[in-house]
């Protein structure tokens, strides 16, 4: 009975040190999101700007990684600053540069997404200024604000270690044709199924044995 007993103790202690790991993995900024722009209520040609600017002060130096992208994207695009690559392939955005920008035209009616990773020095690097990573969408003038009048349909803002706190990224939208949502990463799956396992596993010893 003692050993059953403890048995049982040390599974549950298992099971709460996972689910207090996943917990934890959950709550963390983590490092890759998923972005969905819906222009259905838009037609005609337009352009999608996104643009990685550090802030007034000497920023730590990050990044921005953009792929799998969907989307009606057309063949014109312009850039400016530290980025590089090509759609519907990889963009990546330093933020060494004043500004660096991709500007990109798109048919609108239709939905845009792409995911976007960060990394760089401000995630270990003290320093006094983030960096924005931001999406507008303009008309086929290039000139007017679609979704958001005053500007981005969403942005990123990335702060480095400053004192105590540490480095974060959070995510804001401001505009209904634009959402955002986290990408867990592969630690965080495997740490997650881990947990449902043992879950299932601790579950399956309890069920009572019926008699033959």
């Amino acid at each position: 009975m003692l050993t059953t007993t403890f048995n049982l103790t040390l599974r549950r202690a298992v099971l709460a040190a996972v689910l207090a790991a996943s917990s934890s993995l959950a709550l963390a900024d983590p490092l890759g999101y998923h972005v969905e722009i819906d222009t259905s209520t838009f037609s005609g040609a337009g352009f999608l700007d996104f643009a990685f600017i550090a802030g007034n002060s000497p920023a730590p130096g990050a990044s921005a990684t953009l792929s799998n992208f969907s989307g009606a994207f057309g063949a014109l695009e312009s850039l400016e600053g530290n980025v590089s690559g090509s759609l519907p392939g990889t963009l990546t955005f330093g933020n060494s540069g004043a500004y660096n920008d991709w500007f990109h035209n798109v048919t609108l009616g239709g939905k845009f997404a792409f995911n976007i990773v960060f990394g760089g020095d401000f995630l270990t690097t003290a320093g006094n200024a983030g960096t924005t990573f931001g999406v507008g969408l303009l008309d086929a003038s290039g000139m007017s604000y679609l979704g958001n009048v005053n500007g981005n349909l969403l942005q990123f803002e990335l702060t480095p270690v400053y004192g105590g706190a540490p480095a974060s990224i959070a995510g804001s939208t401001y505009a209904s044709i634009a959402s955002i949502s986290a990408v867990p990463e592969a630690s965080e799956w495997m740490m997650l199924t881990g947990g449902l396992a043992l879950i299932g596993l601790a579950l399956r010893r309890r069920q009572p044995v019926m008699p033959v």
